[in-house]
């Protein structure tokens, strides 16, 4: 299976596709559901509840473990050395700052240096998840 994660985009390539409104839906599910570090996030969730609260050194080291995890995945999911596909440092970037959105939800380290706010994490995650799939339709290659 090559580029798994990789978004392919309708509207690039010999002729340009116009969507009816349910196929632009699916397409928009599509981009937000391969933007969405889902796999890395359970990683964290299971690790993290390993840790005790009273490691907040241990929690900060884990989540960068898992933030190298998702540049990683995405970097080998979005790319394809066999079709010479090279990966989408777009999609890398934003799958990463969504994980460091997710994390910051869950409180994390941020508690341990007092940055954690809850109301503001769940709208980020609200804001990033809605709007960053509508901007970003995938690599024009």
């Amino acid at each position: 299976m090559s580029a798994p994660f990789r978004i392919k985009r309708p509207d690039t390539g010999v002729a340009a596709v116009a969507l009816a409104p349910e196929e632009g839906f699916k397409f928009y599910l599509d981009r937000l559901l391969k933007m969405i570090p889902a796999e890395v996030i359970g990683l964290y969730l299971v690790g993290s509840g390993l840790i005790p609260r009273e490691q907040p050194i241990a929690l900060t080291v884990w989540a960068l473990v898992c933030l190298a995890g998702v540049v990683a995945i995405r970097v080998y999911g979005t790319g394809d050395a066999a079709s010479s596909l090279p990966p989408d440092w777009v999609h890398v970037a934003i799958s990463a700052v969504a994980f460091v959105i997710w994390i910051y939800t869950l409180g994390g380290p941020f508690t341990a240096i007092n940055w954690y706010v809850p109301y503001l994490g769940s709208l980020l995650v609200l804001a990033w998840t809605f709007f960053v799939p509508i901007f970003y339709k995938g690599p024009l290659d």
